[in-house]
């Protein structure tokens, strides 16, 4: 028995003995038209059960953008960073630890537009303080039409507001079926560890699958807090949660594009319980998700470019080099989180973006497959220097020399205490000034149509 089969089997054992705990009551209702034991709140799920609805939603999708040119298979061995999501500050350079403001989350917008590691913009980059609560998801997704034209990633908001969100998608996108058939939004609905899904996430889910619009169901235990502190126990538990979700979208509309997600990790104990973002057993856990996912027929999601560094240093950097090239080495579908996240993603720095931008580069350098052929072996200039001769001035080098990665941020032939931080500004100002010089174009007339939707609850725009 594979691994994968015995975790399986553990998280039916689960779902059918322990249960899910649903905090909807709509939800509830639809798992027992179809089906399900419930009892109060908890619905508990038998194997044929599970896979009877896991095996309606699609093994890859495509996420289409505005721009074709961005649109975005999720699944199928593609594999898509995410920027930073989440975070309720903003950490500067110099320590400085403020609140996140729609000027920042506008100027996330703007780097992640201009950085061609991505196709996917939005979600919540930074949460934006000045903003009431109640119209904080409307104007982030309304600044991300203004500010972008790759594929959407949501923030997930108060029902009102994803109604809206969603009525205003229809306006843009050309209706309800034309949304249903092409998607063109995701969004992240964080299970609640242990075993349970709350109100507002279910509320979002459901109308995302009403739509037909792709959703993420992702737990991120703790292990020992959240979730057992055996790695393949949480891994079980966390399975139980995302398939319980993913039941219930399929339930809704057989089909919904969804991804199984696993952000767990550790949890640090010493001196209290801290979210080890960045752990090593994070890397673990969320590379054997997208095992998992493969197991269901599912795309993948899990994390990249983490830290819990509190400040850009030594730490930062290697952490967010190690979390995200473990992603890519697994092959996650969808790597979040990867460009700009800070102290176990509770802040976002866009220094820390920058550098990010540069880290997924060059690991996407790195695993690129050497490439062997007739020109690429080079045997006649070989053979012509032989043993005394030199490459430096051979015609092969002088036409290909610039094919050689070169970094972006940092320096090989740094002079200065200072060169890292003026690379991080020389690279964060090109990336704006390139921004201004290929402003993503908008339908006026629909625009004003979303913009007229999104004002009914309050947005200011």
């Amino acid at each position: 028995m594979s691994r994968e089969q015995m975790i399986h089997q553990a998280a039916m054992e689960i779902m059918q003995e322990v249960g899910v705990r649903i905090h909807n009551e709509k939800a509830v209702e639809i798992l027992k038209n179809n089906g399900i034991r419930v009892e109060g709140n908890t619905a508990f799920f038998t194997e044929e059960q599970v896979m009877h609805w896991v095996q309606k939603a699609p093994s890859s999708f495509t996420l289409y953008a505005r721009n074709p040119k961005y649109d975005t298979v999720i699944g199928d061995g593609h594999i898509n960073p995410a920027p930073t999501y989440g975070c309720a500050f903003i950490d500067e350079w110099d320590g400085l630890r403020r609140r996140g403001t729609m000027e920042d989350y506008i100027k996330c917008l703007k780097l992640v537009e201009a950085s061609e590691n991505y196709t996917i913009n939005g979600g919540i980059m930074i949460q934006p303080s000045d903003v009431p609560e109640n119209a904080a998801a409307m104007e982030m997704f309304y600044a991300t039409l203004t500010h972008s034209e790759k594929a959407i990633m949501l923030p997930t908001g108060l029902k009102e507001e994803m109604e809206l969100i969603l009525e205003a998608g229809c306006e843009l996108f050309g209706g309800k079926e034309a949304m249903i058939e092409k998607p063109r939004m995701i969004a992240l609905i964080n299970t609640v560890s242990p075993l349970s899904l709350d109100e507002r996430m279910l509320d979002c889910l459901m109308l995302l699958a009403e739509y037909g619009q792709a959703a993420i169901l992702c737990p991120a235990a703790m292990l020992g807090a959240t979730g057992s502190l055996s790695m393949a126990g949480t891994l079980a538990s966390g399975a139980a949660e995302s398939l319980a979700g993913i039941v219930l979208a399929q339930m809704i509309r057989p089909g919904t594009p969804v991804v199984f997600g696993v952000q767990s990790t550790a949890a640090d104990m010493r001196g209290g319980i801290t979210f080890a973002c960045a752990a090593p057993e994070g890397t673990l856990m969320q590379g054997f998700g997208a095992n998992l996912a493969q197991f269901y027929g599912l795309p993948s999601r899990g994390g990249g470019c983490q830290t819990d560094a509190p400040v850009v240093n030594c730490q930062a950097g290697y952490e967010s080099m190690l979390t995200f090239s473990s992603a890519y080495r697994h092959g996650i579908n969808l790597i979040m989180e990867a460009g700009g996240v800070m102290d176990s993603v509770n802040a976002t720095s866009f220094e820390k973006m920058v550098i990010d931008f540069e880290i997924i580069r060059q690991v996407k350098r790195a695993f690129t497959p050497i490439e062997v052929n007739e020109e690429t072996l080079n045997l006649e200039e070989i053979k012509e220097i032989g043993h005394d001769g030199s490459f430096v001035t051979s015609d092969y080098t002088l036409d290909n020399f610039d094919t050689l990665y070169s970094p972006r941020v940092g320096s090989r032939n740094a002079k200065g205490e200072d060169y890292f931080k003026e690379s991080i500004d020389k690279e964060m100002a090109k990336l704006l000034k390139e921004y201004d010089s290929n402003k993503p174009e908008t339908d006026a007339d629909a625009m004003a149509r979303v913009k007229e939707v999104l004002e009914r609850n309050g947005a200011r725009l």
